[in-house]
């Protein structure tokens, strides 16, 4: 599986935007924790299971809290089933100072299980209106 760089791809989402023309979307945010803690800096996807949908994108806040955006002005997802990836990824020190720079705060790094990354590990139905989607995952430790 192709992996990305989470920084690139939240500013290539944000350079794409859309006007408000498109599919009807939902609204879906949630809490992603790793071991009953909040799961910080990890980038989500949630990939329509059936073809020709497009995916929606968020990312987690310092308590684990995201919000899915379907485009940089944009909330929401397709309704439908959806494939859900979870990924994390260490930053550099260039990626590190560019967020300080912008103010924004540096996530501390959590490594997850490389399952969360693949396609059908995680799955979720998205309904027509507001959507919460908290996603509990668990480390490999023993």
């Amino acid at each position: 599986m192709m992996k990305f760089h989470w920084l690139s791809l939240l500013l290539c989402l944000l350079a794409i935007g859309c006007g408000q023309d498109g599919p009807d979307l939902a609204e879906v945010s949630g809490v992603i924790t790793i071991d009953g803690k909040p799961l910080q800096g990890a980038v989500v996807s949630f990939s329509p299971a059936q073809p020709g949908g497009s995916p929606s994108y968020g990312q987690t806040d310092v308590e684990g809290k995201y919000l899915l955006f379907f485009s940089r002005d944009r909330t929401g997802a397709m309704p439908g089933t959806h494939n859900v990836t979870i990924e994390t990824q260490k930053l550099g020190q260039e990626d590190q100072q560019a967020l300080r720079d912008a103010g924004l705060p540096v996530p501390e790094y959590v490594a997850i299980s490389s399952r969360y990354g693949q396609i059908g590990a995680l799955t979720a139905n998205v309904a027509p209106g507001e959507n919460e989607v908290n996603l509990e995952l668990t480390s490999d430790k023993k």
